[in-house]
């Protein structure tokens, strides 16, 4: 049937956006895990078979979706242990069950009518016609062809009739409008106080102060246990300075990499298509005589559609078109070309030549770059002497001397990698070397590899015990804490005072002493919060009933406000919005197919054949 609607139609081709097809049916790889196993059974459901290659697509499909809410790729394990093994296989259950009663209820789509929607799909559509060549390249981006594609679509709308089935059984009753405009149309008016926290002053405490303040919460301010240890540290990054690089070395590189530092040519194109050759060749006479933006206008072409930015040669994926576009001179036309996308004409608006830099102009960029390839061979070597040496009895001081490395010496540092001020030293930001410091003891080896492509070896020099800080050593932070503390009370005291104020109408003489002023909002609801509160402030005056004091926080205020008058929805059943009705439809049709599913799903018998998965996972138990 396809192969009549792709003789029947042709058009132009423009630059592949259409990110949410390609999403769709993306792939992460995955399949180059699974790529060897057998269509072999993964789930029976009665008599019909879901095999592992099924299992495998739908699998890859699910982690695409996942992988692109995350933004990043996530990898066998991870998926694994968020259980996308398991929605993949309770998808293909409710797929199955489904399709198995469309077959039963007779639900028959016919091919011409899918034909139709493809036709009359936005994507595959170039100046507003259908374009073969961009229907046949998304689908082929997209893993699917003719047969395959037009198969799913068959299903999904063959689902749609059954959804539109069940769907037709619901309504949506009065007396739920009735409730969700109560909800969200109920308007409140309020009073309220929007208290400063910069209003919340309290006294510097005294001297004596603080130390009983220390003295009570003492514990609070322990030391956990530190270390103090030597490292010795090979990194490629920390031996590479001392690497000596000649100009001849330089020049050499430069000479063997030559083509990884030259600029290609580049050349700034424009391509028109058109549904005809006739068409075309006109355009392309007509080249001669008419000014390009007056060509353009006359043969309705757009000039920023039709640009193909600065592209090189080896970017063009028809050779046709490439090899015609890199023999155009400045300010030409090319002749109408018949390429893979339809029918076109180019336009070489610019030609930028290729760029070859000197070895001098890029001598600091190849000198970096073979004393870090230099730099990473040596660590190897080195490592294998120092470890010779260390076997042999030398101490990592006596290895520092022999091979010019010098040593770093660390005081007081923590389990976290923080020394006496909290901060992170970034030389020893490793996890495991941090963890070996403090699981052993003074005398033992340490070293751990793989570190930015090196090692580090230590030596444990003392272990210091957790402590108390004495009052001279945490003496501001025990002021701040204080102070924080009286802030707190002070703030938890005015509050209590408000909201007593607010109920028993006792406000005047705590808005004068605070010197802050009561107000009054203006009628608002759910559909026109006040801006000026946040989002929970919001929602909880708004589900508060009359006199109801609520309390917000915000980093810098305290609001505080009681609800003083409640206005019912006026709006009557003619005005209310239809979309809105609509949306509330579909979702009570959304859930009763919902249930439905779940219906099916006991309905049939399902087996899973977990041996399968598990070696398809490779997940078995130990």
């Amino acid at each position: 049937m396809l192969n009549t609607l792709r003789k029947s139609v042709t058009g132009p081709f423009v630059k592949i956006l259409i990110g949410i097809l390609i999403l769709s049916f993306a792939v992460w790889g995955i399949q180059d895990i699974f790529g060897n196993f057998k269509k072999t059974v993964a789930i029976e459901i009665d008599d019909h078979e879901v095999s592992l290659d099924q299992l495998v697509t739908e699998y890859n499909n699910q982690l695409s979706i996942i992988s692109s809410q995350l933004d990043r790729q996530i990898s066998l394990k991870e998926s694994l242990e968020l259980g996308i093994d398991e929605i993949a296989i309770e998808n293909l259950i409710r797929k199955m069950v489904l399709q198995i009663e469309i077959n039963k209820l007779g639900i028959d789509v016919p091919e011409e009518f899918v034909a139709e929607q493809i036709i009359n799909d936005d994507n595959f559509k170039i100046d507003g016609r259908f374009n073969k060549a961009r229907y046949e390249q998304l689908l082929s981006y997209a893993g699917y062809n003719d047969e395959t594609y037009v198969q799913s679509e068959l299903n999904i709308n063959k689902q749609n009739q059954l959804f539109n089935i069940i769907g037709n059984r619901t309504f949506v009753p009065n007396v739920l409008l009735d409730m969700v405009d109560e909800y969200n149309k109920t308007e409140r008016v309020i009073e309220y106080v929007d208290l400063p926290k910069s209003k919340i002053v309290v006294k510097t405490p005294s001297e004596r102060e603080l130390l009983e303040f220390y003295e009570k919460f003492k514990n609070g301010y322990r030391k956990s246990e530190t270390r103090d240890f030597t490292v010795l540290m090979l990194e490629p990054e920390n031996i590479k300075k001392n690497i000596q690089v000649t100009k001849s070395q330089v020049n050499e590189y430069f000479s063997a990499n030559l083509d990884s530092f030259t600029n290609t040519e580049t050349r700034e194109l424009y391509q028109f298509f058109f549904n005809d050759n006739a068409t075309a060749e006109s355009f392309f006479n007509d080249s001669s005589r008419l000014e390009f933006d007056n060509l353009l206008s006359e043969y309705l072409q757009s000039k920023e559609k039709s640009y193909l930015g600065s592209v090189g040669k080896e970017e063009i994926l028809d050779f046709e078109v490439a090899d015609t576009a890199f023999d155009l001179s400045e300010g030409e036309f090319g002749k109408p070309i018949d390429g893979m996308l339809g029918i076109s004409v180019l336009y070489l608006q610019k030609i930028n030549p290729s760029n070859v830099p000197t070895a001098d102009s890029v001598a600091e960029e190849i000198r970096d770059e073979i004393q870090s390839q230099e730099a990473i061979d040596l660590v190897e070597k080195l490592y294998f002497e120092i470890e010779d040496n260390l076997l042999n009895g030398s101490s990592i001081a006596e290895v520092s001397a022999i091979h010019q490395i010098q040593l770093q010496y660390f005081e007081k540092i923590d389990i976290n990698g923080k020394n006496t001020k909290n901060e992170a030293v970034e030389s020893i930001n490793h996890p495991e070397f941090i963890q070996k410091i403090f699981n052993s003891e003074i005398g033992d080896f340490i070293e751990v590899h793989d570190t930015k492509n090196g090692y580090i070896w230590a030596d444990l020099n003392s272990i210091n015990p957790p402590y108390i800080k004495s009052f001279a050593e945490v003496r501001n932070l025990v002021s701040s804490d204080m102070i924080r503390k009286r802030k707190n009370d002070k703030e938890s005291e005015m509050i209590e005072q408000l909201d007593i104020g607010l109920k028993n109408n006792q406000i005047q003489n705590l808005t004068d002493s605070y010197q802050i002023e009561i107000k009054r909002s203006e009628p608002f609801s759910r559909l026109s919060p006040i801006r000026e509160f946040s989002e929970d402030f919001n929602d909880r005056i708004l589900s508060a009933n009359i006199n109801e004091v609520i309390i917000g926080k915000s980093e810098n205020n305290i609001l505080v406000g009681k609800v003083v008058e409640i206005l019912p929805n006026a709006q009557t059943e003619l005005e209310r919005d239809e979309e809105f009705i609509n949306n509330l439809d579909l979702q009570m049709r959304n859930d009763l197919f919902e249930q439905y599913l779940v219906s099916l799903e006991d309905r049939y018998t399902v087996k899973l054949y977990q041996e399968n998965i598990n070696r398809l996972f490779n997940t078995q138990s130990q």
